[in-house]
């Protein structure tokens, strides 16, 4: 199954939401133990969580007393989002493309998790990841939970798992090492049910090294990387790859030279 360039925007349905939310949502309370901790939020802190997804993390967040901003592109998401989690002046979700945050030097923290990054081209990618950290105020810190591409090199073509009550994911994954490129067909199937879903999914894969050198040209420096939540450090088997990175604190005369290059970041083409 071909997957189209911007598979994203049809893949996190209603579909998706009955599979793989209820796991999901049981492993936020730990999640967001962990991310407060590295991310060192102090109370009232303002966090951006992008993209939201249904509002797992970010309610988590709020219910702590953080000021959030939850972004996501999916209807289904936001609704599901918005239905969860009574929106107040500490929390907020918006419709919005990671791909033009607009937001400059206002939060304290920001979270990118369970594989939500990645999604474009190599160009588009690395000015996603320049909005992050235009987003974040000097010496705030992101937290991105991302795959490990060795990890994934090893994976199965073929694979299938128990996702949701009564629904099972028959997957087909094709892995292109030269490309860092994932590509996986996820066949959903019911019991009693004739109807098969197809979703196709395509993500970018960085390795450490790769995410040193991209964060460092966005103006963010690597702090850590992790192989799990539960602060494992990364090592090159680990299924996750977990980037705890900060924004540079910008001496006086490189500020203009850091304004210019998010500027430009904002006028690249989408494809």
């Amino acid at each position: 199954m071909a997957v189209p360039r911007e598979w994203f925007r049809g893949f996190f349905d209603a579909t998706y939401l009955a599979s793989d939310g209820p796991a999901m949502q049981k492993r936020a309370r730990a999640e967001i133990d962990f991310v407060t901790r590295v991310l060192a939020l102090r109370h009232g802190a303002r966090v951006l969580d992008v993209p939201c997804g249904f509002g797992r993390h970010s309610g988590e967040l709020a219910r702590r007393g953080y000021a959030v901003v939850g972004v996501d592109l999916s209807p289904t998401m936001l609704g599901a989002a918005r239905r969860a989690h009574r929106q107040n002046a500490r929390l907020r979700f918006v419709r919005g493309d990671m791909r033009r945050l607009a937001y400059r030097a206002e939060f304290d923290g920001l979270i990118c998790l369970f594989t939500s990054f990645g999604y474009f081209s190599e160009r588009e990618n690395v000015a996603t990841l320049r909005r992050f950290a235009g987003a974040l105020k000097p010496g705030a810190r992101l937290l991105i939970d991302h795959r490990n591409p060795h990890h994934d090199a090893t994976l199965p073509v073929h694979s299938w798992r128990r996702a949701g009550r009564g629904h099972f994911v028959l997957t087909s994954m094709a892995y292109d090492r030269k490309a860092a490129v994932h590509e996986s067909t996820w066949l959903f199937l019911r019991p009693g049910r004739s109807r098969l879903i197809r979703k196709a999914f395509r993500v970018r894969l960085w390795t450490l090294p790769q995410w040193r050198r991209r964060l460092r040209a966005a103006g963010l420096r690597l702090v850590r990387a992790y192989a799990d939540y539960r602060g494992r450090p990364y090592h090159r088997p680990s299924g996750r790859l977990l980037i705890l990175a900060e924004r540079v604190m910008e001496s006086r005369g490189r500020r203009g030279s850091a304004a210019a290059a998010l500027s430009a970041s904002s006028s690249v083409p989408v494809k």
